[in-house]
């Protein structure tokens, strides 16, 4: 069984599980104890994926161009 860094940073046993981005970046190991807390830290864009047309940012010239 893996350890990992659970609520408070104290290391815990309980089974755990890799979570990832949209993009299948790995973000975190979490557990049933910690996976709200831990995934809280992050948009709901970056696990559930978005469209360019989502995001209220300019997008750089260059990249239209593509």
């Amino acid at each position: 069984m893996r350890q990992h860094y659970c609520l408070g940073y104290s290391l815990s046993t309980n089974p755990s599980w890799w979570v990832y981005d949209a993009e299948g970046i790995p973000l975190c190991r979490v557990c049933e104890a910690c996976k709200h807390e831990k995934l809280a830290r992050y948009h709901p864009e970056i696990l559930r994926g978005y469209h360019r047309h989502e995001v209220d940012e300019p997008i750089d010239e260059y990249w239209m161009k593509v």
